[in-house]
């Protein structure tokens, strides 16, 4: 496994996937902060997040199909560089305008690099791995989840102890490691020939567009109850009376959570079937999350575990099954998953902000947990994953 670290594009990838997620992740908390100063609404923290998100989303996959043709070069460092770059600009701009506009237009356009380094650093870190490539893979998500752990506990912490100007700083930090992302890269090329859905012996595979359509829906409802109710945690807690460093802290230990879960997912379900796996996260997932609202002290905590690991559990799993459904290269196919993924939780993030001023936030949360009861269902009917028992050769001994 330390050898994947010997690579330096799996290396710039895989640590650039670390850095920029602290950054994407920083933005519900800093919003919630921003929100008492500014007079902001439920609605409005729901429209800022879920823009955020839904920007990021919806150019995965041109941004895939980009990488594919012309290579990740400067995209890679480039990437990072901008998202950082424009998160410090949305803060400057709140400081000296306090208009939630002025401030949303660089919030929002920060997310560009967010959609334009995750399809080519999920190629990369299949790519450099070879023969690792599973576990290449999931070390890269493992490192940008544990990014999005770290993101709001540190944001929260610096908002509380230095202010807004710590967040400059920290982004300050963030430029060494651009730099060598600059330098580790410079060799990567474009592919010239992306892989389209082919069978084990070559001949092209038939498109199941019934298996596809229901994993989106799947994919969305997941959505709803895990990166919809993740972008209100902060919210939650505030109005529960937490400070900063500690809805901060809540939300990072959801996301942390929900990393080292992803990993031991995705080795559960090579053992033991992907749906079976995403079904029964999933279903005690949703089960504990209507429970999570009711918890206003640090018992909250084992509650927040718990939720964010069992409905964390399946991100690379469902990533892999799209993989193997999806046709193009594989960047490109990326794309399409994460951005669709986002995007759908950038879709709730806006709806459960809408809903929340009229029917209240905890209530709006609990009721995630029924869809999230109803996306477990449908991972019943995804295709097996389950290897046939091959027949032995006639005449060959028994086992």
């Amino acid at each position: 496994m330390l050898a994947l670290f010997r690579d330096k594009v799996y290396l710039a990838v895989t640590v650039g996937h670390f850095t920029i997620d602290i950054f994407n992740n920083s933005g519900a908390v800093l919003i919630t902060f921003l929100s008492v100063p500014m007079a902001l609404t439920a609605a409005q923290i729901g429209f800022a997040i879920g823009a955020y998100q839904l920007f990021s989303a919806v150019g995965q996959p041109v941004f895939g199909w980009l990488a594919d043709k012309v290579g990740s070069r400067w995209m890679g460092p480039g990437s990072v560089a901008w998202t950082v770059g424009f998160l410090v600009i949305s803060i400057l701009v709140a400081q000296q305008t306090n208009s939630f506009w002025l401030f949303l237009i660089p919030f929002v356009l920060a997310s560009v690099g967010s959609s334009a380094f995750h399809p080519l650093g999920t190629k990369h870190a299949a790519e450099e791995a070879a023969m690792m490539a599973a576990t290449g893979t999931a070390i890269f998500f493992l490192f940008g989840q544990t990014g999005l752990a770290i993101g709001p506990f540190l944001t929260g912490l610096i908002l509380d102890s230095v202010g807004l100007y710590g967040l400059i700083i920290l982004a300050l930090l963030a430029v060494p490691w651009i730099l060598f992302m600059v330098f580790a890269m410079r060799g990567t090329k474009p592919d010239p020939n992306p892989s389209i859905l082919h069978t084990g012996d070559g001949s092209k595979k038939a498109i199941r567009w019934g298996a596809i359509t229901l994993l989106a829906l799947l994919i969305g409802l997941r959505s709803w109850a895990f990166l919809g109710t993740v972008s209100f945690l902060p919210k939650l807690f505030q109005t529960m009376g937490w400070d900063a460093a500690a809805y901060g802290l809540i939300t990072g230990t959801f996301w942390m959570a929900s990393a080292i879960t992803g990993v031991l997912g995705g080795g559960f379900a090579d053992r033991f079937g992907r749906r079976e796996v995403t079904f029964i996260t999933l279903l005690t997932g949703s089960i504990a999350l209507y429970f999570l609202p009711l918890n206003s002290g640090w018992g909250a905590f084992p509650v927040a575990i718990i939720v964010g690991g069992l409905l964390g559990a399946s991100h690379s799993i469902l990533v892999v099954i799209s993989q193997a459904l999806l046709p193009g290269g594989r960047a490109f196919t990326s794309g399409v998953t994460l951005g669709y993924l986002f995007g759908t939780g950038a879709l709730a993030a806006w709806g459960v902000g809408i809903l929340a001023d009229s029917w209240g936030l905890a209530t709006v949360i609990q009721a995630g947990a029924v869809l999230g009861g109803i996306s477990a269902l449908l991972a019943l009917a995804l295709p097996s994953t389950r290897t046939a028992p091959q027949p032995e050769p006639e005449g060959a001994p028994a086992k």
